[in-house]
């Protein structure tokens, strides 16, 4: 399903760690729980505040999607999708840090 096979940066994701806040295992949870949702509720700015909160606050939402991730393999696919979530998270992260 991908073109090649993926890795998720690990100073990429140590950046964002920090921008946001959250530890980095606890913030590829959050992205495994966008990654869950769907397209549509991925990308809605509403949830998105909420999945990263949950991650702030360490909530049962995310202990749970941990606890799904431990019991399924990641496949290069799911890489390349959090990886993309990432991607879309950094701008509005960087915007917040310009401020």
């Amino acid at each position: 399903m991908s073109e090649q096979s993926a890795a998720i940066d690990p100073e990429r994701l140590d950046a964002l760690s920090r921008r946001l806040g959250i530890p980095a295992r606890t913030l590829l949870v959050a992205a495994a729980r966008l990654a869950e949702a769907g397209a549509e509720q991925a990308a809605d700015p509403a949830f998105i505040a909420c999945v990263l909160a949950d991650a702030r606050e360490g909530s049962g939402a995310a202990g749970k999607t941990a606890e799904n991730l431990l019991l399924t393999p990641v496949a290069d696919f799911s890489t390349n999708e959090v990886e993309r979530l990432f991607a879309s998270l950094w701008p509005e992260t960087a915007r917040r840090q310009e401020t």
